[in-house]
């Protein structure tokens, strides 16, 4: 195939690069790469920062440098079949997009450089920081970042005072917030709450009345025109509260994990699974429960160690990712192992692979290649983990005790 081909290059600002592209069907991803570039006005250390993916409602890929994406493109359905649970009707109708957006294998030690300008990022560059903060607001919203409430009311003001100006009493009224929640919350924050077992305690305040605050108190932090460096800064604020939580900047795949159940009940019940979204970046694993949401692990690197099991021999099986970390309870320090079941363990287990890989080569791993540690001593990764309380009676693990291993 030849002649031009016309190509969408989208943007996680919801803004379109259209370009009519000679033997397209052959341009790879480093050529839609520098057109972004050269477009928007990005410097050239933004390769670090952003990589082109395809992207779909159904399934995201990231793409290196020599993928043609055109071509990935046509082979959509083969992928969506391999990699998810949908319904060929859903396979059918599902198209991707080329997407240009934050590199997984960014750090996030390189990013705070980035948009402060720092190191070899000479300047800090508003158009980095304009992306990479769509692209945070897009994961808020979808329900891919889960936070502590109050920072979820703090990031919806910060975000109402970029587009929807200063608080104004006679044109930001309550119904205004309410009918514009989906675009700055996710939806367990404002989906309707059954009150039954609430009788006699306090009633919730709705979320649209806190959100209309959030947007009055930065309001009046902020006197000045919503441009230039007032606005680069509210960008950093809404990251540097993102920067918080152990999924930002992560992957996410969809899997399911067994729930924990008395061997009786099993054996009437069957099987009990809980739908989780897995969350993979340069710092470590994290799993979040669906249907609550809540994070119910959250994994460093420094104390994890995994295993891919692809089930081949199994027809009724799906993959499945094992995931082994340390524990400590009471006195004793011992390993759990995860199931996690996921047509997507294959690109999970290659994207920690890579992960774990690139943090040896920076030598931020202790020098370690076995991260679970026969002495049992936990190298915690206090950042990543700083906001998370693992919730193993969420989990059905496997345990194994350290001092039985030495022995």
């Amino acid at each position: 195939m030849d002649g031009a081909v016309e190509i969408v290059l989208w943007l996680r600002d919801r803004k379109g690069i259209h370009v009519n592209l000679e033997d397209g069907h052959q341009a790879e991803a480093a050529d839609l790469f520098e057109i972004v570039l050269e477009q928007r006005g990005l410097p050239p250390e933004s390769e670090n920062i952003f990589s082109v993916w395809l992207v779909s409602p159904l399934l995201e890929l990231r793409l290196k440098n020599h993928h043609k994406p055109f071509q990935l493109a046509q082979l959509w359905d083969d992928f969506c079949a391999m990699y998810t649970d949908s319904c060929a009707d859903e396979i059918t109708r599902d198209e991707p997009v080329v997407m240009f957006q934050r590199n997984v294998f960014l750090t996030l030690e390189e990013e705070m450089k980035a948009i402060r300008g720092y190191g070899e990022y000479k300047t800090s560059n508003e158009t980095i920081l304009c992306l990479l903060y769509h692209e945070a607001k897009f994961n808020v919203a979808e329900g891919r970042y889960i936070m502590d409430p109050s920072d979820y009311h703090a990031l919806a003001g910060i975000q109402a005072l970029i587009h929807l100006g200063h608080f104004d009493p006679k044109n930001h009224v309550t119904s205004q917030y309410r009918a514009n929640l989906s675009k700055f919350y996710p939806p367990h924050m404002y989906k309707f709450k059954l009150q039954l077992l609430h009788i006699g305690k306090q009633k919730e305040r709705p979320c649209e009345e806190i959100f209309m605050e959030a947007h009055k108190q930065i309001s009046a932090n902020y006197r000045e025109e919503i441009r230039g460096g007032v606005l680069r800064d509210l960008y950093r604020q809404y990251l540097q509260i993102c920067w918080k939580y152990s999924c930002y900047g992560s992957a996410f795949f969809e899997g399911v994990i067994e729930k924990p159940c008395h061997k009786v009940k099993k054996a009437i019940l069957g099987c009990q699974q809980t739908e989780v979204l897995v969350a993979i970046n340069t710092d470590g694993v994290t799993v979040t429960d669906k249907e609550k949401p809540e994070v119910i692990l959250a994994v460093p690197y420094e104390e994890l160690s995994w295993n891919l099991d692809t089930n081949e021999d199994e027809d009724d099986l799906i993959p499945c990712l094992l995931v082994q970390f340390l524990c400590k309870e009471e006195s004793s320090c011992n390993t759990k192992v995860l199931q996690i079941y996921s047509r997507q363990a294959k690109l999970m287990d290659a994207l920690i692979d890579s992960s774990v890989k690139r943090k040896l080569q920076r030598g931020s791993l202790h020098g370690r290649e076995d991260y679970v540690n026969g002495e049992g001593e936990i190298y915690r990764n206090e950042n990543f983990c700083r906001k998370v309380e693992n919730k193993m009676e969420k989990m059905c693990l496997t345990t194994y005790s350290l001092e039985e291993t030495r022995g």
